[in-house]
Order: C-alpha cells, then structure tokens, then sequence
C-alpha cells in the first residue's frame, strides 16, 4: 500500500560527512597493501561517489596485474579497520544533524541511498549517534550502485511512499542520476565533490549552498 508521506533519501558521502580525507588515504593504504605506487590523491577525490571498483579502475597505474577488485578488497579492510579503531574520521557538515531531526519531526520519512560500503556506513553512522534515526539505509553491498534507480526503487517500495513524494538529495552527477533514472525529485548540495555546473548538467531540479537553505527548499518541495 502507498501512502502520501514524503520520503528524503540522502548520500551520505559529500552529503551528510565529508569523507574526502578518509577515501583519499583509504586509496592510498589500498594501492601500498596491494604493492602499487600512490595514486594522484586529486583524482581520487574527483571521483568519489562512483562505484569503488569503477573509481579505482580510472586511476590505477598501468603494467600491474593487480586488479580493480583486489585493490578495492584492500581497500575495504583498511575502511572497516579504522571503523574498528575508532578512527573513521568523517565530519559532519555543518547543520546537517540538526535537518535531519527536523524533518523527521516535520513527518518525513528519511533514508540513506550510498555507494559506500555497509560496514562503512554502519560505522559512520555510529560514531555519529544517527544509527537509529533512519527508515532505511541502502549501501552498495547489496544494491545496484548508483546512478542506477534500484536503491530508490527498493526504498520506495519497501517504505510504501509513491514516487512524487521522494526525493534523492546529494552531491554527485551519481545522485542526481538515481533521481532522473527513477523518476524523482533530485536535491544537488555544492558543498560535496562535483561542481554546481556538474550538478546542473545531469539534471538536478535544485541545488542548494547549505543546510539551512535545504530546510527551507524541503519545507516548500511538495506543497
């Protein structure tokens, strides 16, 4: 059955935590396990938010035998390590914690949609208290990543919420690709890792500056 309640599925990447400095060193500890030289850390942060393996095909060194998924495994256990440790080092942005309670005092169902992996989620979410404050949480282990629509499918189906309730919100043209692709809102926040221009261009309906901007824009999304 599926009601009229408004759902706000979230990135978390570049969205809610900026993980630029965890992802970057987290390449760079995967290519050294793996006996690789470092990669160029600028192209690393160009493309977060894409599949990792996909990621770590576009700036893997020529000449080695080394493959993508190796070097992505690698990366996995460095991830869940530090989470181990304590020592996910991703900050919230500022006035995020505060948005999210809001809405869901505002009646909103919210839920994440990440390429990030489950056991990176799982500690990030942790280490920030936000383990039980989301409806959902869909991660890249068991989802088609985006831009592919499934993570919005599946949450729209499984919380029950129609199409024209939904709305992805993120920082990347992998987000905003979910949104087209599934046939929803689409939120483009410019303090993640792609460009305003970026954003335009794969078809947000809006872009915001900050947090306080994205309160307002969701009080008004649906009237």
């Amino acid at each position: 059955m599926y009601i009229d309640q408004k759902l706000a599925l979230f990135d978390y990447d570049g969205t809610i935590v900026d993980s630029a400095g965890m992802i970057v060193q987290g390449a760079i500890e995967a290519f050294r396990i793996c006996g690789l030289p470092d990669p160029d850390p600028q192209k690393v942060r160009e493309n977060i938010g894409r599949p990792l393996v996909d990621a770590l095909d576009v700036y893997m060194p020529p000449g080695y035998s080394v493959t993508p998924d190796e070097i992505s495994e690698a990366y996995r256990s460095w991830y869940a390590e530090q989470g181990k440790l304590g020592l996910q080092n991703e900050p919230l942005y500022p006035g995020m914690i505060e948005l999210l309670f809001e809405l869901k005092s505002n009646g909103w169902l919210i839920g994440i949609a990440t390429n990030k992996s489950r056991v990176g989620l799982t500690n990030g979410l942790a280490k920030h208290d936000l383990s039980n404050i989301f409806d959902i949480t869909l991660s890249t282990d068991e989802n088609i990543p985006k831009p592919n629509p499934a993570m919005a499918i599946r949450a729209m189906k499984e919380l029950g919420i129609k199409e024209k309730y939904t709305v992805i919100i993120g920082d990347t043209i992998n987000d905003i690709g979910l949104g087209v692709n599934a046939g929803i809102k689409s939120i483009g926040v410019t303090w993640g890792y792609n460009s305003r221009e970026l954003l335009i261009s794969a078809g947000a309906d809006h872009l915001v500056n900050n947090a306080q901007d994205l309160s307002k824009l969701m009080n008004k999304l649906f009237d």
